[in-house]
């Protein structure tokens, strides 16, 4: 009898936060994982594995990134109130918290993006169709 079973190929979750954070592939570890500074790859060029693993796939880095911008808002509002209460300056305020928002949502961008697809590998672990054969021989022997 053939057996069809997809073998996965879990990566430790720590291992796969760190890669993410230094925006490089979070299954390999593998360089080259990002064209330019807002745009992946469509795979890996270490392991194959694709950027975007089903239709939708970014939904979660979008949310990712919304959470962590309005968190440095939410930083960035309180911290400047503590500093200049009682008297707030509106305007330095509002400026200072629409850079905030546009750069640090600029800056994280790619993070979220190599962080949810860590999240989604954790919970999704890549299986043997998913990956490049070569890297597949090289790594684990299949």
């Amino acid at each position: 009898m053939i057996s069809t079973a997809v073998h996965t190929l879990p990566v430790r979750r720590p291992a796969l936060l760190g890669r993410a954070l230094r925006r490089r592939c979070p299954q390999c570890g593998g360089k080259g994982f990002f064209s330019s500074w807002f745009k992946l790859n469509d795979h890996c060029p270490t392991c194959g594995i694709a950027s975007e693993r089903e239709d939708g796939h970014f939904v979660g880095a979008v949310g990712f990134n919304t959470i962590f911008s309005f968190g440095a808002l939410l930083i960035t509002l309180l911290v400047g109130t503590w500093a200049t209460y009682p008297h707030i300056p509106v305007v330095a305020m509002l400026a200072v918290c629409f850079g905030t928002a546009i750069v640090v949502h600029m800056l994280f961008w790619p993070f979220s993006q190599t962080l949810w697809m860590a999240f989604d590998l954790g919970w999704r672990p890549a299986t043997e169709e998913e990956l490049d054969p070569a890297y597949l021989a090289r790594t684990v022997g299949v």
